[in-house]
This record gives structure tokens, sequence and C-alpha cells, in this order.
């Protein structure tokens, strides 16, 4: 399978990941979201034309520099404030290489995201839920300084530009943190973690 493949691939599976942790962590209400089906099971999917055109925008980019491989990590941090960040989901991408992936059919990795997305719902539904419309979200890719210049120097990325972020670490000396190693879906090169405040 080649690299374009794989991209496409990953970025699904990217893209799930983060709707349904949106969708579970209820940072939107549950009505912009619908039920689809995927890797045989069911998602949750936005409906809300102003959250997709953010997620097309991050995900195009992350796409790209994922075929470049210059994507490290994508990261959706959930916060209160700018400094008072409350959850990290951080998405690890190790692209393979050889441009071949190891499940020709997908199904390892059907399985494996299909697992992914239980586990999500089911350690989640652990974690204290936030108080409606108490929180925001953004996505951080990490990449190089190099890929940064680079991408957003190019015109087909100038409508979604992107800004070098600060780096704010989650810390708050009275809470406890959680990390809770979510998913490994390995068979196109993608592990996934969280990091919680409880």
């Amino acid at each position: 399978m080649q690299d374009e493949n794989e991209a496409d691939i990953i970025v699904e599976a990217i893209e799930v990941l983060v709707n349904h942790i949106l969708y579970v962590r209820g940072i939107y209400p549950a009505h912009i979201f619908k039920k689809k089906r995927m890797y045989n099971t069911p998602v949750f999917v936005s409906i809300f034309p102003p959250l997709n055109n953010y997620l097309t925008g991050v995900l195009r980019s992350a796409q790209e520099l994922f075929r470049r491989r210059e994507l490290q990590c994508l990261e959706l941090i959930v916060y209160r404030k700018e400094s008072e960040q409350l959850e990290s989901y951080k998405m690890l991408t190790v692209p393979r290489g050889d441009g071949q992936l190891a499940d020709d059919h997908l199904m390892e990795f059907e399985q494996k995201m299909r697992s992914a997305i239980y586990q999500i719902s089911e350690r989640m539904n652990q974690v204290r839920k936030f108080p409606a419309g108490s929180c925001q979200f953004k996505i951080h890719l990490h990449t190089t300084q190099e890929a940064f210049i680079r991408l957003s120097h190019e015109s087909q990325y100038q409508e979604f530009p992107w800004l070098q972020a600060q780096n704010h670490e989650m810390q708050s000396p009275s809470e406890t943190v959680s990390l809770l190693p979510l998913a490994m879906v390995e068979t196109v090169g993608l592990k996934m973690e969280a990091l919680i405040l409880n």
C-alpha cells in the first residue's frame, strides 16, 4: 500500500478518535453529533459546520505532514483557560517507511480501532464529567521547525494558518494526574495516550 493510502488511513483514524473524544467528554452538546458506523462499530461524528471546518483544516495539514514523514504527534488539549489545561490526548504517529501495511485487508487495524473506541468510552466513563459549556479544546500538531516554516509558506495552507505554540504543560500541585494508555494501533502506526487531571 502506498504512503498516500497510509496517510489517508491514519488521518481517518485520528478524525474518528478526535470526534469520539469530543463526544464522550461532552466538550460539545451531544445533539451536534450523529451516530455513524466506522470500523464495524458505532461512533459519533460532528455535524456542526464550524467544528467540522476546524477539524478539516487541522486534518488536512496533519495529512500533509504525515505524508512527508514530518508529523510526530497530534495532540487534542482540553482547557478552561489557555494556561489551565485539563486533559491532553496524544495520537503519536509512526510512519512505517516501507509503504506497506502488515495487514493488507486492514482487518487487524479495524479490530484494534474498534477496541480503542470501546476503551476510550469505557475509561472516560470513570472520569469526572465537565459541566456543560465549561471547557474548550484545541489541537496541536507536533512537528519540526523546518516543517512548520515550510507548511506556513505553502499557498494551499494559507486559509488555515498555523502558529507556533507556547509550551504549556499541565500542572496543578493540588490535583493528581492520571496517564491512561488508551490505544495502540500499530498495524499502520498510531499510538494514543491520555493525560487527565483528576
